[in-house]
Parts: C-alpha cells; structure tokens; sequence
C-alpha cells in the first residue's frame, strides 16, 4: 500500500477536475464537504441502461470518472475551497487484465477484487492510498507490488509531483 502526499496542490485538483489524466479510472464513489456534504455513488443502475449500452461501457459496475468528475468538479468550484473530499478511483476490469499480462502475472483477472486509488483532501494537503483486494486470500504480496509501481508510474509520466511518507 502506497501512502503519497502530493506536493503541488493546485496542479494536482486541475489534473483530477479539470483534465483527462485520471478519465481511464472508474469511479467508485466520492465526497465533497462543503457547506454541506455532498456523496456520489458510482455504481452503476443497471436498470437504467439498455442491453447495448451496457455492452459498450468499460464496466458494469461502476462509472468511468470522465463521466463524473463534471459533477464533482461543479460542487467543488467556487469562491471558497471545500473543508475536504475524498475520491474512490478503481481500475477497470480491461486495465487490470492489461497489467496483469504487462508485468507477467499469472493472476486471474476473476481473482482482483479491486486495485483502488484514493484520494483524500483535508483542506490543507492531499494524500493518496493505493490498495489491492483479490477474492481469495494468499500470503502473495505481488499483486500490491506491482499495483504501488504502476501508481508511481502513473504519477510520474503525468507529472504529478509527490513525495512518499
């Protein structure tokens, strides 16, 4: 588990709200505590979608955060900064097969739960938690390993500045 502070604020919040770089991540779920708290729960109502919808998104149980940040980001803008948030961003199911065949992981992709990535602002700093779940248990740390270095990766080829506590 990887625990980051990042070190430029304002450059991070624009790259999250603003731009593209996190769009390939599925929302989970988040939190904007302002004057009052607002939660969005990614998960994904079925129901409301027909069967040629549902086959063209990247998954069916969660949003892309392309599609939810807009929403995120209107709550946040404003005169004042928000007392905090907290986003849940997890891999989708065709990045995690990508990863596991790229670092040559004999893992299967039924077997991770979630590679997840979270992101808490306090009002003062932001810190972001990498996590990885699988449905079985094992002692095997591989997994976490390689999902901490493609975090880091990712950060630093999106010129993401941080440091590791």
């Amino acid at each position: 588990m990887l625990d980051i502070t990042i070190t430029e604020t304002r450059d991070f919040v624009k790259k999250l709200l603003m731009d593209s770089t996190f769009d390939h991540f599925l929302a989970m779920e988040a939190f904007v505590k302002s004057g009052i708290t607002y939660s969005f729960d990614g998960r994904i109502n079925k129901d409301f979608y027909d069967k040629e919808e549902l086959e063209e998104m990247p998954s069916t149980s969660y949003t892309t955060w392309e599609t939810l940040r807009t929403h995120v980001y209107n709550v946040i803008r404003g005169k004042k900064l928000p007392l905090s948030f907290k986003i849940v961003l997890v891999l989708s199911p065709s990045d995690i097969t990508d990863m596991l065949e790229k670092n040559h992981l004999a893992i299967p992709v039924s077997d991770v739960a979630n590679l997840t990535l979270n992101i808490y602002y306090d009002g003062m700093s932001i810190q972001l938690t990498s996590m990885a779940t699988q449905n079985v248990f094992t002692m095997d740390k591989t997994l976490e390993h390689v999902w901490d270095a493609e975090i880091r990766d990712f950060l630093k080829t999106s010129s993401i500045y941080f440091i590791e506590n």
